[in-house]
């Protein structure tokens, strides 16, 4: 949980909430990590929302990253932002298959991880997400078959 907020019941930031969108659409290179950061610093400075902005900031660059060393060069990573008065979601998306993400606090009953071949045995992006995200999870994609998003929350102070 973010270190600013607390346990609350709040209003889902949804487009169909009142929550504004803003989109990205970019090629999975290198250079897109440092060009999804660049968005939301863009998106969020100057609001209600700017001292979420480095979480905000570290989060996307973690989320990106990983997309981007899944996906071919071909793929395309889609960013989503959307901005409430009391926080925001961003989700990234990617035309990788399906492959839901380790639980990032897994009980110590469950059976250890087995990485793909090529992956990392631990996504230390989503320890990150689990540490610093209010909430966060995996969502499937309408678009592209078999694939998925990952998003996260993060609440301003109330």
């Amino acid at each position: 949980m973010h270190p600013h907020t607390a346990a609350a019941a709040r209003t889902p930031i949804r487009v169909t909430a009142g929550a504004r969108p803003f989109l990205l659409a970019a090629p999975s290179r290198p250079t897109t990590p440092k060009l999804a950061r660049d968005f939301v610093r863009a998106v969020l400075r100057g609001t209600p929302l700017a001292p979420l902005l480095d979480t905000a900031v570290l989060l996307t660059s973690e989320a990106v990253t990983s997309s981007h060393l899944r996906t071919p060069r071909s793929a395309e990573i889609l960013l989503r932002v959307l901005t409430a008065e009391h926080g925001l979601r961003i989700s990234v998306h990617d035309e990788a298959p399906v492959r839901l993400p380790a639980q990032a606090f897994a009980p110590p009953t469950a059976a250890p991880y087995t990485a793909v071949a090529g992956e990392p045995q631990a996504d230390l992006g989503l320890l990150l997400t689990g540490h610093l995200a209010d909430d966060w999870g995996t969502t499937p994609y309408a678009g592209v078959a078999r694939s998925t998003s990952l998003w996260f929350e993060l609440y301003g102070r109330r």
